[in-house]
């Protein structure tokens, strides 16, 4: 009994394993398509009279890819926007995100986007940096957010569908 528990045990480990080893994999070159959610807060505001004209932000989110895995897959997300009020509610935002996938590593992106405060928003994107399988990385994409229901005075929440391609050395 002991043997076949320990046989068991190995089998199971060596699958895991594969299992992992094989989600590592990433193609050198591909398209990607996906959603994202997030939640994040104004870290600052410059105010004209009542209405906002720059706002700062930080966003947190989490990121998957349409297809069940590859890059984006089950990712986390931290975002840094710096936001222009262009003529209310109308914005143009800049900024930076960095995505950490399952095994730890990152790759950074930069944004920038127009959209509404109170509306949606369409963004394009440029990878600049990686780590790890990222390192190296280039490609451009796109997103378009929805706000969701604010949770709390002071946050914002969205959803959003993202796509684009990515090129690996």
């Amino acid at each position: 009994m002991k043997k076949l528990i320990s046989k068991l045990t190995l089998s199971l480990v060596l699958f895991l394993s594969f299992g992992m080893t094989a989600e590592a994999q990433l193609a050198k070159s591909g398209k990607f398509s996906g959603t994202f959610n997030a939640a994040g807060k104004a870290l600052a505001m410059h105010m004209l009279g009542e209405a906002p004209v720059f706002i700062l932000a930080e966003i947190f989110g989490g990121t998957t890819n349409d297809a069940g895995s590859g890059i984006f897959h089950m990712g986390s997300f931290k975002c840094t926007f710096a936001n222009e009020v262009v003529q209310m509610p109308k914005t143009v935002g800049n900024g930076y995100c960095t995505v950490r996938d399952a095994d730890g590593d990152l790759f950074t992106m930069r944004a920038s986007e127009k959209g509404s405060l109170v509306g949606s928003a369409v963004g394009a994107t440029t990878f600049v940096h990686g780590t790890g399988k990222y390192k190296g990385i280039t490609g451009s994409g796109w997103y378009k957010g929805t706000p969701l229901p604010e949770i709390q005075p002071g946050t914002f929440q969205i959803t959003a569908t993202m796509g684009g391609t990515y090129k690996l050395p």
